[in-house]
């Protein structure tokens, strides 16, 4: 039985990994577009730079208008080790951040964040976290493994 129950579970499914700053928003929602549409055999996780400890207060209601629970996501430090196992980093504008090995394997991906947006800006960036995530999906090779 292993210590890190996440990690195993890592390692044996092909992982997508989704980082920003404070993984409580851009990076929460695209964890969740993705397990909600993720072919078989994958899955994502998200990580942050720096942690913030809670999600953004906007993202579980912003979520809930698409009938995706985020409530009991828990905001994670990003680590090497999450990062040698994803077969893709996806990045919210801090690649120049992430532990080392992330560049080579790595997206970065032109949304902005949260702060100083209106209610019908963050339901745009919500959709152009969901619309980035199946192009994503679309170009996922068959066989990761």
């Amino acid at each position: 039985m292993s210590l890190f129950p996440a990690m195993a579970s890592i390692v044996l499914v092909p992982t997508v990994l989704f980082v920003c700053i404070e993984n409580s928003f851009r990076s929460v929602m695209a964890e969740a577009f993705f397990n909600a549409n993720a072919p078989l055999g994958w899955r994502a996780i998200s990580a942050g730079v720096e942690p913030r400890g809670v999600l953004n207060p906007k993202v579980v209601p912003l979520m809930g208008e698409v009938d995706l629970d985020v409530s009991k996501k828990i905001p994670q430090l990003v680590t090497r080790e999450m990062i040698r196992h994803a077969w893709r980093v996806v990045t919210f504008h801090c690649i120049d951040r992430c532990p080392a090995g992330a560049v080579r394997k790595n997206e970065d991906w032109s949304i902005p964040g949260a702060t100083g947006k209106t209610e019908a800006q963050l339901q745009e960036i919500r959709n152009d976290v969901g619309r980035q995530v199946l192009d994503l999906i679309s170009r996922l090779p068959k066989d990761a493994s």
